[in-house]
């Protein structure tokens, strides 16, 4: 198969944790042809959806993890498959990014995540529609709105709707004598929503990711402990990864997420869980396939290719 992988710079990746570096290998392994295309060389040539790629080998090697060969304007209708790996922001080069593979999925190439879904599925948002796994959430940019809920919340945590690895997430509460630039900063001036959720206590304790393939949620959740003195348990913040068996509440949730991203042509996802709480529903790029990997000897990236091969 021509397998396609949409993605930042691969110079730039952590290779001890970068999930698309797995998928590229696991695709190779399996004897695939694999092109590399950056985020920004997607475009249209008239009706015809394009990109400038490169063919890519990878290596499990530090030193040395990948090598390309001949950048040449290709027609994604030539591939068999493509896989959206794009880190957000979640911004107007992104959706833009959407528009040419829906052009390719309508052609008949297959696309991971399915284009429609990344643009109508916010990681932060989507969460509302499992209200009963959700913490005390507004998403408002209104001033007031947000004060009268920092007031009967007391401690509260911030978060953009567009980002990702911890960027702009804050812990506020009333006492704080620089909430308000906070707050005048992450909505950008009042304008921008952000959402706003109660402070989870046994966040400290760590967050869990929940990884999800084609509807079947890992047995296994990749726990990211904060760093001491911090809240934040993303890997690209400092937390420390372990592993650890879903318990009860895990599984419940996650489920019944699951058929349902299924359903919505989601075919990599990635849940967050902190405490009893469902957080996040990652489907930009989730990652910690590596921990699993590194940790518990757990390759889920099979698991992706088999459904693709079948």
């Amino acid at each position: 198969m021509k397998i396609a992988v949409v993605m930042d710079p691969i110079s730039n990746i952590d290779f001890k944790k970068d999930s698309t570096l797995l998928l590229i290998y696991e695709a190779q392994k399996r004897n695939h042809d694999v092109f590399y295309i950056e985020s920004n060389n997607l475009f249209f040539d008239g009706k015809e959806a394009c990109a400038l790629s490169s063919k890519i080998k990878v290596k499990m090697d530090r030193e040395n993890w990948f090598s390309l060969k001949d950048t040449n304007k290709i027609f994604l209708k030539d591939l068999d498959v493509v896989f959206m790996r794009q880190d957000p922001p979640f911004d107007m080069g992104y959706i833009n990014n959407t528009y040419v593979l829906d052009s390719a999925e309508k052609g008949g190439v297959k696309i991971y995540n399915k284009p429609s879904a990344l643009r109508n599925f916010n990681e932060k948002i989507s969460i509302l529609e499992y209200s009963k796994f959700c913490t005390e959430t507004i998403i408002a940019s209104d001033k007031k709105l947000i004060l009268n809920f920092i007031e009967q919340h007391k401690d509260v945590v911030s978060k953009p709707l567009n980002l990702m690895g911890g960027q702009g997430i804050e812990k506020l509460n009333l006492n704080q004598k620089n909430l308000i630039d906070k707050l005048k900063k992450s909505t950008k001036d009042f304008k921008e929503k952000i959402m706003v959720q109660k402070f989870i206590e046994r966040v400290y304790e760590g967050d869990k990711r929940i990884l999800i393939i084609n509807g079947k949620p890992s047995e296994y959740a990749v726990v990211r402990t904060p760093a001491r003195g911090e809240f934040k348990g993303n890997l690209a913040a400092g937390g420390i990864a372990s592993i650890e068996k879903l318990n009860k509440i895990e599984k419940n949730i996650a489920s019944e997420i699951a058929p349902r991203l299924k359903e919505r042509g989601i075919l990599i996802a990635g849940l967050d869980v902190v405490g009893d709480f469902l957080t996040e529903i990652n489907i930009t790029c989730p990652t910690c396939f590596r921990e699993l990997l590194d940790q518990k000897g757990i390759n889920l990236m099979t698991e992706v290719f088999d459904f693709v091969e079948s």
